[in-house]
């Protein structure tokens, strides 16, 4: 991928909230992961968003006491491997697609041939 693709940091803070809230789209998602991962200071805010909300949830009325580090980086490797299951589908289903046109191609050529 293009590195000019990439969010910058101040992309990366507009979007805090609404990855915190899961309501990034999957390409949105992919970038904000990729950059808060070799950025420390957008990890470093990411962690205060983090503590903030689920701070916020607790006092809503959990009772369990959250360990926050562990939280963001439970988000941010469950983003990865949703961004990984989503290649896998894309490969999976074009590979399908392309053995069902060969066969489609191979058996017209046999039919008329």
């Amino acid at each position: 991928m293009d590195r000019s693709d990439d969010m910058n940091c101040k992309e990366v803070q507009r979007q805090l909230v609404p990855y915190i809230n899961g309501e990034l789209q999957e390409k949105a998602e992919e970038e904000f992961v990729r950059h808060v991962r070799h950025c420390p200071d957008c990890y470093e805010e990411l962690e205060v968003y983090a503590t903030v909300f689920a701070g916020i949830r607790q006092l809503d009325g959990a009772e369990e006491k959250i360990d926050y580090r562990t939280l963001v980086e439970d988000t941010l490797e469950n983003s990865e491997e949703d961004a990984k299951d989503e290649r896998f589908f894309a490969l999976y289903s074009f590979l399908l697609k392309t053995a069902a046109t060969a066969s489609l191609f191979y058996m017209i050529v046999r039919l008329f041939f």
